[in-house]
């Protein structure tokens, strides 16, 4: 059954590619495919760059919101599943500073056991281990109260995901992804080896 699951979604996968392509043509499409890919970019260098944890996780939605797009019209159900639970636990996690029900642990183990019950039924081969292990680093770099784990976290998961594009051959996943190493790393060195961080007012989670 699972099998036969999982043929199914790599068949409506291949089936979104080709009607989109055969509406818009193969020119059109991916100009769209790369618009979308260019502006997760820009949204992903914003975040990297902000020092307040709310902004991040804001700025991370919109971020994750881009690469469900992506991945969708790739026909990748795989990352696409990745990218909105990542979409949906930012929006509770973006609670966690004012609302108590949002600080839960249970909150994390949740969306893990989301992350990996979704990514078996999308599976994809062994390289579907690179987005898979990519997500559950995101939920626990979202989760996290205090910044500078969460960068040591996203440079973590960035690195998977620089795996995911090369594997699968994501020309723009995979300039967004370096970019945003390259961003996280600044940012590493500027708040968090340097010690340019404002003082942390909440705990970690």
């Amino acid at each position: 059954m699972t099998f036969n699951l999982l043929i199914s979604l790599a068949t409506v996968g291949k089936n979104i590619v080709s009607t989109l392509t055969s509406a818009l043509g193969s020119v059109w499409y991916l100009v769209l495919v790369n618009a979308v890919g260019v502006l997760a970019i820009l949204i992903k260098i914003t975040e990297t760059q902000n020092k307040k944890r709310n902004r991040i996780v804001f700025f991370a939605i919109i971020n994750y919101i881009c690469w469900v797009t992506y991945f969708l019209l790739n026909g990748d159900f795989t990352s696409t599943f990745v990218n909105f639970i990542g979409c949906v636990q930012g929006l509770v996690f973006l609670q966690r500073g004012s609302k108590k029900w949002a600080k839960s642990i249970w909150w994390l183990v949740f969306f893990i056991a989301v992350q990996i019950t979704a990514s078996f039924f999308t599976w994809r081969g062994p390289f579907s281990l690179f987005s898979i292990c990519a997500g559950v680093l995101s939920t626990i770099a979202y989760f996290v109260m205090n910044e500078k784990h969460y960068r040591y976290l996203f440079l973590a998961l960035i690195l998977l995901w620089i795996g995911n594009g090369i594997v699968y051959f994501y020309p723009i996943a995979l300039i967004h992804d370096v970019f945003a190493a390259i961003s996280i790393s600044i940012a590493i060195v500027k708040y968090n080896i340097l010690g340019k961080e404002p003082k942390q007012k909440e705990n970690n989670g």
